[in-house]
Parts: C-alpha cells; sequence; structure tokens
C-alpha cells in the first residue's frame, strides 16, 4: 500500500491563490463592466435624435393626424374587417413520403 504524502503547506499557498485570483478577478470585471457603462450612458446623450415612424423628429409630431394618415388608418381598418378578405381558419396539410418520415427509406433496412 502506498501512502499518500501531502505537503499541507503548498496545498494551502495554491488554494489561497486560487480564491485571491478569482476574486480580483471578478472585482476587474466588475469596474470594467461599470466603465463601459458609463461609455455607453455618455454615447448614448451625444447620439442622433430621436425619430418616429415617419422619418420626422419626435419634437415636431404634432397630436392631430394629417389627411393622408386618416386614409391610409380607415383602409386599414376597411381591410380588416373586409369579410372577402378573410381567410377561411382552415389548416390543411399534405403528407408526401421523404426520407425523413418513409419507413421505405429507413436506415436500417434489413430486406434481403
Amino acid at each position: 500500500m502506498t501512502t499518500i504524502i501531502i505537503n499541507w503547506t503548498n496545498a494551502l499557498i495554491v488554494t489561497l491563490l486560487g480564491f485571491s485570483l478569482v476574486f480580483c478577478l471578478l472585482i476587474l470585471l466588475v469596474f470594467v463592466l461599470k466603465l463601459f457603462g458609463l461609455v455607453m450612458h455618455r454615447k448614448k446623450e451625444r447620439g442622433p435624435k430621436e425619430e418616429s415612424l415617419t422619418g420626422m423628429p419626435a419634437s415636431k409630431i404634432s397630436g392631430a393626424p394629417t389627411g393622408p394618415e386618416l386614409a391610409a388608418i380607415a383602409t386599414a381598418i376597411q381591410l380588416f374587417y373586409d369579410e372577402e378578405c378573410r381567410e377561411s381558419g382552415e389548416l390543411t396539410f399534405e403528407s408526401h413520403p421523404t426520407a425523413w418520415n418513409s419507413k421505405l427509406f429507413g436506415l436500417n433496412n434489413l430486406v434481403k
């Protein structure tokens, strides 16, 4: 039987060195993420002005919709409620034998 001799001094040094290294790297990671957040926050403040979906700056848009906007809204509502444009709501599936779902093309075909 072999005896295992453990040098507890070296084991303790390696353990403490490992734990301290991980702890220091976690602290460094926190500082890097904080710095990254500050840089992105400053970049966001200096970025382009926010634009609406129409392409105009948000500060220039009035509350009342214009004539073309009202026409587009009315057309969308008419198309939504139009019975002729509605689908039947039925799902149809067609089955075609392929290599993925056919037993004829199976990988372990034992027919001789």
